[in-house]
């Protein structure tokens, strides 16, 4: 902004010392110098017109030069009123990073993912989906990062129950809805009498991808991010077992998750 102003300063300085400079340069062109008593070689009225030709020609440059530097001055001030901090704070507004986000497993087996808000001695205060909790530190068995980029592999739609005197058999398809591939990939049913003991049960791994580790083993049952595949369990019963003491199944679906 100084550098500017100075800019213009010196401008106008040089442009009033070049007027006077273009009069006598207009009268040294007509054979006259100066203190000359030649009346017959002096024309002032054409003198005149040259020289306010010059000065309008001059304040247009003028002018166009100052439209400019106060074109140059609304965006230095406009570059001023955007500071670092409103900069940072747009950025942030724009961009979504993830939160913190950690992972408690109680010694009861119950897996809590939240945002820790505090923590003392004897206590945890977390912020989950479903409101805060407050977990006493003796329940807690592992604290660690959660990682969103996991597999998520679930069952796709209703899956077909074929019964048999001697077994079931159950044929569906399984989606991995995570954001990481999933391996070895198994679905395993488990078949219930009314006491909710298990008669018999049984899993088998997917069709899914071929996949070679770095180990040198390879999985035909991996599963990609967003994709599907089939599955066929049979689950024999047990000798002795009537069908009819089956009261009802249940399944889950397993995987791993390998680098």
């Amino acid at each position: 902004m100084t550098t500017l102003r100075s800019s213009l300063k010196l401008l106008s300085l040089l442009v009033i010392m070049l007027l006077p400079l273009l009069g006598l340069s207009q009268n040294n062109s007509d054979g006259t110098s100066k203190g000359s008593d030649k009346e017959e070689f002096f024309e002032p009225e054409l003198k005149v017109e040259a020289s306010e030709e010059a000065v309008k020609e001059m304040r247009k440059e003028i002018q166009a030069i100052q439209d400019e530097m106060d074109r140059m001055r609304v965006q230095l001030r406009e570059y001023d009123d955007l500071s670092a901090p409103r900069i940072r704070k747009e950025i942030k507004r724009l961009v979504n990073f993830p939160e913190n986000i950690s992972e408690i497993t109680l010694k009861n087996g119950t897996v809590v993912q939240g945002k820790i808000i505090s923590e003392d001695l004897d206590k945890i205060i977390v912020q989950t989906n479903i409101g805060t909790l407050s977990l006493v530190q003796e329940n807690i068995k592992e604290l660690k990062p959660y990682d969103r980029l996991h597999a998520d592999v679930v069952l796709k739609g209703d899956f077909e129950d074929q019964r048999h005197a001697d077994s079931r058999v159950f044929i569906g398809q399984v989606k991995n809805k995570g954001l990481r591939r999933a391996d070895f990939v198994r679905v395993r049913f488990r078949l219930h009498d009314r006491r909710t003991n298990i008669i018999a049960q049984d899993s088998s791994f997917i069709s899914g991808e071929p996949y070679s580790f770095y180990s040198g083993v390879i999985s035909e049952s991996s599963l990609s991010s967003n994709e599907s595949s089939l599955f066929r369990v049979e689950v024999k019963l047990p000798a002795g077992v009537d069908a009819k003491s089956i009261s009802y199944v249940t399944y889950k679906v397993l995987f791993d998750e390998f680098n």
